[in-house]
């Protein structure tokens, strides 16, 4: 038995094999309609069908996390953190908290250097001369690794450090350029600085001096000890020395005695 044509399925092949353009835009609409269609599936269940990509962002996602937590946790002493690169300075909480801790005890740089290195690690207008002010004179030592507290936040964190002058706590942001010293910036106190810093200066001795009172000449310690008789007097003295003078003695001078009989007068 023979069915009779679909008038619907008839009237559209009619109208479309009658012209090559409406078979054109006939699938243009059917596209157009699909795709609307895709779009409201998609708006309403979400992409709960496309399972890769967010499992993949999940696991970047962690990775991420795990290795920030590492970094944060790390530890570091004055040692390493000397002998890294500027770029690797600001890599975490630990590094940029011990090199401006390192270099802000630093007493050997001229005041230009010191400020471009602080300036590595903050911003550079911070570097002020109130922070000048604050720089230690004296030699103080870092005694061990950086402390970093847990819990102090997850864009801002907490180092502290052990120095001869006492605990240096310093507050680390995460920014693009890294992590920098947020303010205000840590000092240490200056009194600390010079009572833990050893003296100096040699100290002098002073030497106790008596002074004459005016009017009075001076003794000396020792008088000097009168020449004994016994003692033999040097040639020298005894040829300069003047012959002792007698007085004359009073009274009719003597006649010595002659032993020839004197002269009778001359005829």
């Amino acid at each position: 038995m023979r069915t009779g044509a679909n008038p619907i399925t008839t009237a559209v092949r009619s109208w479309v094999l009658r012209s090559p353009g409406r078979l054109a835009s006939g699938i243009a609409i059917i596209v157009a309609v699909l795709y609307l269609a895709r779009l409201m599936i998609t708006a309403v269940t979400g992409t709960a069908g496309d399972t890769t990509g967010p499992l993949a962002n999940e696991a970047n996602t962690n990775t991420t996390t795990t290795a920030s937590q590492t970094a944060t946790a790390t530890e570091i002493t004055e040692t390493e953190v000397a002998a890294m690169s500027a770029s690797s300075i600001g890599r975490s909480p630990a590094t940029a908290a011990m090199y401006y801790a390192h270099v802000f005890v630093d007493t050997t740089a001229s005041p230009t250097q010191w400020a471009v290195a602080l300036s590595r690690v903050t911003r550079p207008e911070r570097v002020n001369d109130t922070l000048a002010a604050a720089r230690p004179t004296a030699p103080v030592s870092i005694l061990g690794p950086t402390r970093t507290l847990p819990g102090t936040g997850t864009t801002g964190t907490t180092v502290e450090i052990d120095t001869s002058a006492g605990i240096m706590t310093v507050a680390v942001t995460d920014t693009d350029d890294g992590w920098q010293v947020d303010s205000p910036l840590p000092t240490l106190d200056l009194d600390d600085v010079a009572a833990a810093s050893p003296p100096t200066t040699a100290p002098t001795t002073t030497t106790a001096t008596t002074t004459p009172a005016p009017g009075t000449a001076p003794t000396p310690d020792r008088a000097p000890e009168a020449q004994s008789s016994s003692e033999p007097v040097p040639p020298t003295q005894q040829a300069t020395s003047p012959a002792p003078i007698h007085a004359p003695v009073p009274g009719p001078i003597p006649i010595p005695e002659l032993d020839t009989p004197m002269p009778g007068p001359i005829a």
